[in-house]
């Protein structure tokens, strides 16, 4: 526990500093530095890329991390389970890149914008892939060796450093888009490259294949477990990214669209905090309890999560939601219609977290096909509920696809562990939590602004934090979370 209670700590503070850092690039310094159209490519080969890696790793990442404790062993290269997983992913990768670049001028049929950037710069996409592909196996042996704080240090802070640095050399050089935007696929090659030297150096990284020793019976059932959490990995891509690619793809002027979504879509996901610090160690613990079959365990990390995940990311939705207007004053006015889709995906963000490690007790668990059919169905209503919606309510109409189907296969998933292992995570203090959130967001609605935007973020923030805290411990709502913060601060100090 002790483990886990400090990488948590240390990914944590790298996150938090992250999204400020973050906060700046996306908020403040990206879309006033380049056009919209420029920005919305930046965002969209992102989107294109994560979705592409997703589909080449083949449920790579879920499955090394299932499966890490039954090859566990240091001293003989963990029998080579790395570097077959590597190897999958390697194939898979060059795979997508073929045709990303072969089909390279259908796609930039397809985005037809205007600018026509997506058919001149396009094929940036290809290394990207390649990045976010390594990032995903790379990442799943940093977790399972206990090492989560490298990935979390290099995308979430490190990233985003290299990132500021980049758009502040724009600004003084005046570089070409072309070569600001090599660069900026550079700075994702590059953090790949930071965790695969911290798995090197621990001496936890031995890429050959000749120490491979996996019976039939558990290879048959990695490849089932693969097939199945492929579906999985892609839920947890396709909201937002699903949306992004949707939206350039249907809307007139796409990109400019692309980049007014993936703005608002950022804000709200500073609601994931502290799922994104939370999660990295305690899926492997999570992993090990099923292997040992302890249901109590379970069921303690699914209650506790659940319950400090919705205080958090409650009290940041509603920081959001007061503090909106504000914050988009220092955005560029067309940025402003933006403001309904930070509100809904503010709201999805919140219902996804409210049920704790549900997604991660599925995946580790015998039920993991649970998991695949749940996210590619996911996939599928995104899609489906996308195209619609954007018809009938353009760029908002992509955030509200993303709440429905959220909504819908949570809600599944939830019931689905109820029937089968008698998991609950709700409890009377889950209504008493819901009941403080929509108060407040009501009585936080009719404040009236005072003074310039900061000044007005900082009030409205104080009173919202002097008003919920307290009401969280009176009515006993999250007694985990201050048990959990001081067992934090006594290992970090």
């Amino acid at each position: 526990m002790s483990t886990v209670a400090r990488q948590a700590t240390w990914n944590s503070l790298l996150t938090v500093v992250g999204m400020g850092l973050g906060f700046v690039n996306m908020a403040l310094l990206f879309p006033r530095l380049l056009t919209p159209d420029e920005f919305g490519l930046t965002r969209l080969i992102v989107s294109i890329a994560v979705v592409a890696a997703q589909v080449a790793s083949l449920g790579g990442e879920a499955t090394v991390i299932r499966y890490f404790p039954y090859f566990r062993d240091k001293d003989n290269g963990h029998r080579g389970l790395f570097g077959l997983a590597l190897l999958v992913a390697t194939v898979g990768g060059f795979i997508a890149v073929l045709i990303l670049g072969l089909f390279h001028d259908r796609f930039a049929l397809w985005f037809n914008d205007n600018s026509g950037f997506y058919g001149t710069y396009g094929l940036v996409v290809l290394p990207l892939v390649l990045a976010e592909v390594y990032l995903l196996i790379l990442r799943s042996f940093s977790r399972s060796v206990h090492r989560s704080i490298a990935p979390v240090f290099a995308r979430e802070f490190l990233l985003r450093v290299l990132q500021t640095v980049l758009i502040a050399a724009h600004a003084l050089w005046h570089l070409s888009f072309a070569l600001f935007l090599q660069l900026y696929v550079a700075t994702f090659v590059l953090t790949t490259a930071v965790v695969l030297f911290d798995l090197w150096r621990s001496g936890e990284l031995k890429l050959g294949l000749s120490q491979v020793r996996v019976g039939k019976r558990m290879r048959k059932s990695m490849v089932r477990y693969g097939v199945f959490t492929f579906g999985s990995g892609m839920a947890s891509v396709a909201v937002g990214n699903i949306d992004q690619v949707m939206v350039g793809a249907m809307l007139h002027d796409g990109l400019s669209y692309v980049a007014y979504y993936a703005v608002a879509m950022f804000l709200a996901s500073v609601i994931m905090i502290p799922a994104r610090a939370l999660m990295q160690p305690v899926i492997p613990a999570m992993a090990d309890a099923w292997r040992k079959r302890d249901h109590g365990r379970i069921q303690r990390l699914y209650h506790r999560t659940a319950s400090i995940q919705l205080v958090v990311s409650g009290f940041i939705f509603l920081g959001l939601w007061t503090n909106a207007d504000a914050l988009f004053t220092f955005l560029k006015p067309e940025y402003g219609i933006g403001k309904p889709v930070l509100y809904i995906l503010g709201i999805t963000n919140v219902i996804n977290l409210s049920t704790g490690l549900s997604a991660g007790i599925v995946s580790t668990s015998r039920s993991y096909w649970f998991d695949a059919v749940s996210g590619m169905l996911m996939l599928v209503l995104n899609v489906v509920f996308d195209y619609f919606f954007i018809l009938w309510w353009g760029m908002v109409g992509a955030a509200w696809s993303s709440l429905l189907s959220v909504l819908l296969i949570v809600g599944w998933r939830v019931v689905f562990l109820r029937d089968k292992f008698t998991l609950w995570p709700f409890d009377g203090k889950t209504v008493r939590a819901l009941a403080v959130l929509f108060v407040l967001a009501l009585g936080l609605w009719m404040l009236p602004h005072h003074g310039p935007p900061l000044l007005d973020i900082a009030w409205r923030s104080i009173l919202l934090a002097v008003i919920y805290w307290p009401l969280v411990h009176l009515l006993g709502i999250a007694p985990e979370l201050g048990a959990q913060l001081r067992k934090i601060t006594r290992i970090s100090r």
